[in-house]
């Protein structure tokens, strides 16, 4: 019988997983801006590199930039997952209300 209790890891003189650059980053966001950048994004005092990624990103997604919409969408709600083992039906598009283009000879 294992020395350990369920849910336990049996070998506990591992190092921890770390994740280097994430780390890095995490400490990197949390620290204040110089007061040029504050002033320059026009963010209050004590902003940090986070605040003015965040809003960065959001002025990218209002600029009409898919991939920083994306990237806020994925932070608040989460990554999409797309089952496909789900019977859906064909979708219906009405293109009735689209002129017809011809192409000149």
């Amino acid at each position: 019988m294992p020395a350990w209790k369920p849910g336990q890891s049996g070998n506990l003189s591992v190092r921890p997983r770390t994740k280097p650059i994430s780390d890095r980053y995490a400490y990197i966001a949390e620290e204040k801006l110089p007061e040029s950048i504050q002033k320059k994004l026009k963010l209050g005092p004590g902003a940090t590199y986070g605040d003015a990624i965040a809003l960065r990103t959001f002025h990218a997604a209002l600029e009409g930039d898919i991939a920083a919409t994306r990237e806020i969408r994925e932070a608040i709600e989460g990554k999409t997952t797309i089952r496909t083992d789900e019977e859906r039906p064909p979708i219906k598009i009405d293109i009735s209300a689209i002129p017809s283009y011809r192409v000149p000879a």
